[in-house]
């Protein structure tokens, strides 16, 4: 809980930071363009020629241009939405007629440019288009309409600049956007993962507290259950049985311990002797055949041993098996240079009518997922003589780094 909230702090002061930062450079853009209008002011009091109307009109009516273009662009930042019709237009209408306003028409071209720089990227392609198309034809308009206070030539050249100012206020306020979104969905991207990892650690805890307990309390169980079918007839055997389901429940809980520290690696030789003793226990003859001088890598041998656990605890709680086989067999694939481990248990007793398909309970979906994490595949099938046969192919890693553990051979 600790980590997952220093994260979320982080994660938290970061946007905060990269809030801030951009929305100042949008916002210092949305108010560049109330200055214009008081320059026109200054500049027009000695102006020849000037409009009848009051230079003072574009001051008033550039304050409300400013407000509703500041709304749209913090929405744009903070809400990741284009701006409202109604809004957008309203916009739209105050800046064109505050372009109208301004005695000098150099002055309304650069608060128009400067306008359209950050509205434009709030709106969908083909309004833009149109609204672009439009601003670009209404200052000649205008000029024809008023009189030209500046030769057409000039004009020509200041409203070239200011579409090169448009540009460039567009561009800068579409990378701000554009990192802005970025921002968001990295840290969107970590919040997730964060999730994930969470949930999958989860699954792992899940799925191991079923394999380790599954295990351990079906070998108690029958432990336990033979200790007191001797307790009468061999009172020594039935101590030396419940002293192996003292150890055993030590054992199990070390491996609990072990699980909840995230220590997960099981020896296979270990394994195979506790399933052996598990499934004699229950009156059924054990054969393990290839493990003798098996040297496998420490990923391998932690999969196969995980195998070998689950299948013994099927045998004794599904089956009625009088004989059982457990066998390791190396396989390897000339053409792609792959090796491969094929661990199969089979027994001749399990429940249900012969031939009919295997279901997947919750240890054996568990060991499948378990073994495909790892690169292998897992199948289960009942066979036609009344048995189950469990298989599973695990590839062998033998990179250095991995290592190699030996199972042990002493286990024929």
């Amino acid at each position: 809980m600790t980590g997952t909230g220093g994260a979320e702090g982080r994660y938290a002061g970061r946007m905060r930071i990269a809030r801030i930062g951009i929305m100042s450079t949008m916002m210092f853009g949305v108010v560049s363009i109330l200055g214009w209008p008081v320059v026109d002011l200054l500049a027009s009091t000695d102006l020849e020629g000037a409009p009848p109307w009051s230079p003072v009109w574009p001051v008033v009516t550039v304050v409300p241009t400013a407000v509703t273009l500041g709304v749209i662009v913090w929405r744009r930042v903070n809400e990741r939405r284009n701006a409202e019709p109604r809004l957008f237009w309203s916009s739209l209408a105050l800046a064109v007629l505050t372009y109208a306003l301004t005695a000098t028409p150099v002055f309304g071209l650069v608060g128009l440019a400067s306008w359209w720089g950050m509205a434009v990227l709030a709106v969908p392609r083909r309004r833009a288009v149109w609204v672009s198309a439009v601003l670009l034809v209404l200052p000649w308009a205008h000029l024809l309409l008023l009189g030209p206070h500046l030769h057409p030539g000039l004009f020509a050249v200041f409203w070239l600049v200011e579409i090169v100012q448009a540009l460039v206020v567009a561009g800068a306020s579409l990378t701000s956007i554009w990192l802005w979104d970025v921002t968001n969905e990295a840290v969107e991207g970590q919040r997730a993962r964060a999730r994930l990892a969470v949930t999958e650690e989860r699954l792992r805890f899940s799925r191991d507290m079923h394999d380790l307990l599954g295990h351990s309390l079906s070998a108690l169980a029958v432990k336990s259950e033979l200790a007191g079918r001797l307790l009468e007839p061999a009172p020594a055997r039935a101590a030396a049985e419940m002293a192996e389901v003292h150890a055993l429940a030590r054992r199990s809980l070390q491996q609990v311990r072990s699980a909840v520290s995230g220590y997960r690696e099981v020896s296979l030789a270990e394994e195979v002797r506790s399933v052996t003793a598990l499934i004699g226990a229950n009156r059924t003859e054990v054969t393990v055949t290839g493990l003798d001088g098996l040297f496998l890598p420490s990923r391998t041998q932690t999969l196969a041993a995980w195998v070998v656990r689950e299948a013994g605890t099927n045998v004794v709680r599904h089956g009625d098996a009088a004989r059982c086989e457990i066998g390791f067999t190396l396989t390897g694939d000339v053409v792609s240079g792959t090796e491969a481990l094929v661990v199969e248990v089979a027994n001749d007793g399990a429940r249900g009518e012969p031939g009919t398909g295997a279901t997947f309970g919750n240890g054996l979906s568990g060991l499948s997922e378990r073994v495909a994490a790892g690169g292998g595949s897992l199948s289960a099938a009942r066979t036609g003589d009344g048995g189950f046969l469990l298989r599973a192919v695990l590839p062998l890693d033998r990179r250095p780094a991995e290592g190699a553990v030996s199972t042990g051979g002493e286990l024929v």
